[in-house]
């Protein structure tokens, strides 16, 4: 249960303990809050099931007011609020939605974030001295900083997420994403204070291409949305991912259907993350009261 990383920090340990301890026991209630929101959809969750999610799920943004959902302008407030939601003994999930190094920050949403990424773009991306490299350096390097100012706090770190899917520049190309992983690690060799999460999009066959290993993951998630015709759980993506997983905590990363009783009793995820408004879409007030309140789920660390 030890973090993949020798220099993790005391409180980046002892999250990780935490974790290990009630997997399989409990699974922890968690909310993603886009930046524009900062926490007001943890905060409906709240008023409408008496419990606040114990995972505060944040962005690092990537644009401006074309896409405000996600502008960079809100960064200073989003440093606040992690500090504010770690005293309130939450835990931290930062999710990264790196803007493509073709155009760099701030973009759009689609272009920008989604766009076709060749691969003479890879070459260029990893050979020093190029444009390319040279900005998502730049904006790799700035968002280390920020996790360095808050070295105190442990987060769970999701970069590059769906790879296996093709909408983001990441993704699709599964040897370019494993070299992704191994630079955007290295470049954050220094800091103590992240768990690494690697969460593909459902887990279809083939997921496995783009798995950097164990020794090179903290946790291990999948984001999952109904599709219509299909049930949205089954049990052949979860006994994929736990076999990935290797016994490591593995998470329900991003939803908008709630899992049921049912599917929690055999699928016993260690957490699940709404995704900010879809929560409410998905899901009537009866539902979330349903969720939240039901014995296998953790909306409060013991003692809290």
């Amino acid at each position: 249960m030890l973090p993949i990383h020798s220099n993790a920090s005391s409180e980046a340990r002892e999250l990780l303990r935490f974790l290990y301890s009630v997997r399989g026991q409990y699974t922890l209630t968690g909310e993603h809050n886009q930046m524009w929101n900062m926490s007001k959809p943890s905060e409906r969750i709240q008023e409408i099931t008496g419990k606040y999610p114990l995972i505060w799920g944040g962005e690092w943004g990537f644009s401006d007011e074309r896409h405000d959902t996600d502008n960079v302008k809100y960064r200073p407030r989003l440093l606040e609020e992690i500090r504010r939601q770690h005293e309130a003994g939450r835990i931290v999930v930062m999710t990264y939605h790196q803007a493509c190094p073709l155009v760099g920050e701030p973009c759009g949403f689609s272009p920008g974030v989604q766009m076709p990424f060749r691969e003479s773009d890879w070459d260029a991306l990893f050979t020093v001295g190029t444009p390319v490299h040279e900005t998502w350096s730049r904006e790799v390097d700035r968002l280390g900083e920020a996790f360095a100012s808050l070295s105190n706090v442990p987060i769970i770190f999701r970069p590059y997420h769906e790879m296996n899917g093709d909408w983001f520049w990441w993704g699709g190309n599964a040897p370019r994403f494993l070299q992704l992983w191994d630079a955007i690690q290295t470049r954050f060799s220094g800091l103590g204070n992240l768990l690494w999460a690697w969460n593909p999009d459902k887990p279809w066959p083939g997921v496995e291409a783009y798995f950097p290993g164990l020794a090179k993951v903290d946790l291990v998630g999948t984001d999952i949305y109904p599709a219509e015709g299909r049930e949205t759980y089954p049990q052949e993506w979860y006994d994929r991912m736990a076999g990935l997983a290797g016994g490591k905590p593995l998470a329900l990363s991003e939803m908008s259907e709630l899992p049921t009783s049912e599917d929690l009793s055999r699928q016993p995820w260690s957490w699940f993350m709404g995704w900010d408004s879809l929560i409410f879409k998905a899901n009537t007030p009866e539902r979330l009261r349903e969720a939240f309140n039901d014995p296998r789920v953790l909306s409060n660390l013991p003692g809290g």
